[in-house]
């Protein structure tokens, strides 16, 4: 605006004239700020950390059923899984980034099977519950899109180490047979070990480490609220077993994840 024209207007168009151009600042002013903030905050924010919440399940494949013919029925299942952990994340771009973190997982799993011995009259149901609990720690590379002002996707791909810390196995063994004057015997035994390392586990324990494949995907709202699903596969035979045989067994988690950015 010329200044000439503005010194020549009447006091009171000078003062509506301000107002105007101080609300029209106010009004504009929000959206500069936020247009900035979204187009380089990125860039400047070289570090972020977050705590989050992991919620979902855990499983552990096995072939017992090709390494023992005794087993005639067996049935597997996924059990609850949870934990807690901090991640930290590099910047090395707007889009590219490296990341980390450190989780307290614990894990179950519960598992059902038939055993019978081929020439004899009895027969054995076993159900075994697992409980153990491991610290988790995700290495791996990001790769973020900004899908609306704010909201920002996120797909991470890497490798985890999973270190194991305790455990127990549960196991509850029905038998039943026939003795020799024909009569059907029934007796109920229970045994209680520690998950990793442990010689007296049924069929077997586990190896306290383990090392995998680690994916993950999810939504950052307003850089603050983060929800997303990630999974994990083991590549590590994590069955520990003194025997002959030789069961394979590896870990597959699936959680999904809910947290607060710094």
């Amino acid at each position: 605006m010329d200044l000439r024209i503005y010194h020549h207007l009447p006091i009171m168009n000078r003062q509506k004239l301000a107002a105007i151009f101080l609300f029209c600042m106010m009004m504009f002013m929000p959206q500069c700020l936020r247009a900035q903030t979204m187009g380089g905050s990125r860039q400047e924010k070289f570090l972020d950390t977050e705590v989050h919440l992991l919620l979902g399940g855990s499983y552990v494949t096995e072939n017992y059923m090709n390494c023992y013919s005794e087993i005639s029925n067996l049935n597997n299942s996924m059990g609850v899984a949870w934990g807690v952990g901090v991640a930290v994340k590099f910047n090395l771009s707007k889009s590219i980034g490296l990341g980390t973190e450190l989780n307290y997982l614990r894990n179950s799993g519960k598992m059902d099977l038939a055993v019978t011995t081929d020439g004899k009259p009895n027969i054995s149901n076993v159900f075994i519950k697992n409980n153990y609990r491991s610290m988790n720690v995700p290495v791996y590379a990001s790769f973020g899109l900004n899908l609306a002002g704010s909201v920002r996707w996120n797909v991470d791909g890497g490798l985890f180490f999973d270190f194991g810390t305790s455990g127990s196995q549960s196991a509850t063994i029905y038998t039943a047979s026939v003795n020799g004057v024909g009569q059907l015997v029934t007796n109920t035994t229970k045994q209680k070990t520690d998950y990793y390392d442990n010689d007296r586990a049924f069929l077997n324990s586990y190896h306290k480490f383990d090392m995998g494949l680690h994916l993950a995907t999810g939504l950052t709202f307003m850089r603050k609220i983060s929800v997303g699903i990630r999974g994990q596969i083991g590549f590590r035979n994590v069955a520990d077993s003194d025997g002959i045989v030789k069961p394979n067994s590896h870990n597959l988690r699936l959680f999904a994840t809910a947290g607060y950015v710094f």
